[in-house]
């Protein structure tokens, strides 16, 4: 049990950072998030209130959320909402509404240009409600949620059922409001706007966040796709996200890069102040590289003293000299201290760009500008992602890395007499968040499903694991599998789920623990509501030794529902052919007639059997591309046999299987040439991947 406290509490934690691992650093519903726009007045039919909480007296701090419930506001027919709130502060006042719904999305948030719409966890901006206030004085602002199908079910603190009203942002010193009441189906109330003119009502800057894209792919609760491309193969991804957390902070310290180490005589000490931080894949349990796409890392910063303007950038391992290879640029440019840089592409400030450029470097993809927070705080959720057009570029191998960087900072309480922003000196890196698509073709025959209903507990170590014997869900002796679907439930919000898969193995898998194999960091799918489709991608270094005579694991280590129910797994095969032989026999029977004498004649007869062996070959299909030896890896020893079995094919033969695995260059129109050889050295140093196979020469000349 102490255990399963530990990781729930861990779970707990980072569940808001989870929550962003898929959206910018800092959203327009995050504090100091502002747009003018007012929730739209809708004049209801009934002119007296059905009923309204009067003299509630709670204290709402920045950050902090007020919940209701629609059970204690009416029955039914729940048409407007109206909270009236005594603000201790003058200025201005941002806020969010959201409210949970009868059917899917289950909740909604306001947004105060569009009305009510579905945030999809986080990841589709929200602009907050902006109200001007004055110390002392009550402040009422609605929402129209005639439009909504509400439920009343007595008061839970799971939606549908609740309302939240939040404070985002409160004056320049981060004052609170306190609700005073609130009531159901009066008309909206709009409320008074920031004046940008009055000193009194200050306007919050208009983006909490800049020069961040939002294009790449995001976890969510069924973000997998499967595609049967009709040739014996099948294309699966999955988008997942995985988590890192230190037990001692990383101290992170402005004005002190790589660079400046580059160019000193000493270089980079540990111990010495510096500005960034690299991961590695593997630090995030990451142990199968094939066919990832790392999407995006957000950085988890804390600090006592809070930060207002924050900036940072990262970066990441890129194939050396391509167009994302950044360093690389420099280095050819004649930077001083690039001698020879490389494999790496940087965020860089748009001053120092051009400086870049100014100098000579001719950068084929020009680095981003990095990030930039206001009002920060002093827990920063930094959200950087890979620029589109530098992931088709990446590394991606267990030890390559990606970097956080911190560039700049300023503290958020400023000394009166400071003629300038006081510097942030140091922050505390605490953790990560990496988010990254796995996509991989593999020979597909086809899958079989079964339900199986049972109910998990996350707290109870004995409940919160299911096995099912690979048996009981119709895998055999002769299938592969290579991917497997856990269809998931719940009576409650799951919110963010947390989990990890396992399978049994055969005796010569390479794994760590004997007859088994487990992912070494946990799987997590955010917002997963009350249903989730979570797919498994077997890594290809375990997917040719799944022993179907064991079994499969899915753990459930956290989410805010206590239990979930595995309604149907569903398991993707193909089927190993094998060689058929049969024999036939067949009897003859020979008479023979002799006479020897005229009146005597003799007759023998002779019964011959004879056995035939006949033997008929099945279709053979790819069992791993590239696997000419058939051990059921790719390395260079594939090569070499192929090299050999072309200049000496009476020694070194391939096998009926060999020859089909090894068949990776223009499949099925040239046969086995040195182009296969070549295309497998390739991918043994990552300039190929599996999931790209077969390939066409083509494409293996351009590489």
């Amino acid at each position: 049990m102490k255990k399963n406290m530990s990781r729930r509490f861990r779970a707990t934690a980072m569940s808001l950072v989870m929550a962003v691992s898929c959206i910018p650093a800092m959203t327009a519903v995050s504090a100091g998030a502002v747009n003018v726009a007012s929730p739209v007045i809708n004049t209801v039919n009934n002119k007296k209130a059905d009923a309204e909480i009067e003299d509630l007296g709670k204290s709402v701090g920045v950050g902090d959320k007020y919940i209701g419930y629609m059970a204690d506001l009416a029955k039914s027919g729940l048409k407007t909402v109206n909270i009236t709130f005594t603000p201790d502060f003058t200025g201005n006042f941002s806020c969010g509404f959201g409210i949970g719904v009868k059917d899917s999305p289950y909740w909604l948030e306001y947004d105060a240009e569009k009305g009510f719409i579905d945030s999809k966890g986080g990841t589709v901006d929200v602009t907050a409600t902006q109200v001007a206030c004055k110390e002392g004085e009550p402040v009422t602002v609605g929402f129209d949620l005639s439009k909504l199908d509400l439920k009343y079910d007595p008061k839970t603190d799971k939606y549908p059922g609740k309302f939240e009203f939040r404070n985002y942002y409160a004056g320049e010193k981060d004052g609170s409001i306190t609700i005073d009441k609130v009531v159901a189906n009066e008309p909206v109330v709009t409320p008074e706007k920031p004046d940008v003119t009055d000193p009194d009502k200050p306007v919050t800057p208009d983006k909490p966040v800049d020069n961040v894209p939002n294009n790449n792919k995001h976890t969510n609760g069924n973000n997998w796709s499967f595609k049967d491309n009709g040739d014996g193969t099948a294309t699966i991804s999955s988008t997942v996200a995985r988590q890192v957390e230190f037990e001692e902070p990383i101290v992170l310290t402005q004005g002190y890069d790589e660079d400046t180490y580059a160019s000193s005589e000493d270089g980079y000490k540990e111990g010495d102040p510096i500005n960034s931080h690299k991961f590695k894949y593997s630090d995030f349990g990451l142990t199968d590289m094939d066919g990832v796409t790392i999407e995006s890392l957000t950085a988890i910063i804390e600090t006592e003293e809070g930060a207002d303007t924050f900036m940072y950038g990262g970066g990441l391992n890129v194939k050396k000299g391509s167009p994302a290879d950044t360093e690389f640029a420099k280095g050819e440019a004649g930077i001083e201290g690039k001698e020879g840089a490389g494999y790496w592409y940087n965020d860089c400030g748009e001053d120092q760009v051009q400086e870049f450029i100014d100098a000579g470097v001719k950068f084929e993809i020009t680095p981003s500008a990095g990030a930039t927070m206001t009002g920060a705080g002093t827990y920063i959720k930094a959200y950087w992602e890979v620029p589109a057009e530098v992931q088709p570029y990446t590394n991606t191998k267990v030890d390559d890395e990606i970097s956080f960087q911190y560039w700049y900072g300023t503290k958020a309480e400023q000394s009166e007499d400071a003629t300038e922003p006081e510097l942030l000196e140091s922050v505390n890196l605490t953790g990560a968040v990496l988010t990254y698509t796995k996509t991989i073709t593999v020979p597909y025959t086809g899958s079989v499903s079964q339900k199986v209903g049972e109910m998990l507990e996350h707290a109870d170590e004995k409940k919160n694991a299911l096995h099912v014997k690979y048996e009981d869900l119709g895998i055999d002796e002769t299938m592969n599998v290579y991917a497997i679907r856990f269809d998931v439930s719940a009576k409650s919000d799951v919110g963010k789920l947390v989990y990890n898969t396992g399978t049994s193995v055969t005796a010569d898998a390479k794994t760590e623990q004997e007859y088994w194999y487990q992912e070494k960091g946990d799987y997590c799918v955010l917002d997963a509501g009350q249903k989730a489709e979570i797919m498994w991608i077997v890594p290809t270094a375990v997917s040719n030794y799944v022993d179907p005579a064991g079994e499969v694991y899915f753990g459930y280590y956290y989410g805010e529902a206590d239990a979930i129910s595995i309604d149907n797994v569903e398991v993707y095969y193909d089927v190993q052919t094998t060689t058929t032989t049969s024999t036939t026999t067949t009897t003859t029977t020979t008479t023979t007639t002799t006479q020897t004498t005229t009146t005597e004649t003799t007759t023998t007869t002779e019964t011959t059997t004879t056995a035939t062996t006949t033997t008929q070959p099945t279709t053979l299909g790819v069992t791993l591309w590239g696997d000419a030896n058939v051990d059921k890896e790719v390395t260079l020893a594939d090569a070499v046999l192929i090299m050999q079995s072309l200049a000496n094919p009476d020694i070194f033969e391939l096998t009926e299987q060999g020859k089909i695995n090894a068949d990776i260059v223009d499949n099925g129109t040239s046969g086995i040439t040195t182009a296969d050889a070549l295309a497998i050295q390739c991918i043994g140093i990552s300039l190929v991947k599996q999931a790209d196979l077969p390939i066409t020469s083509d494409d293996l000349n351009n590489i």
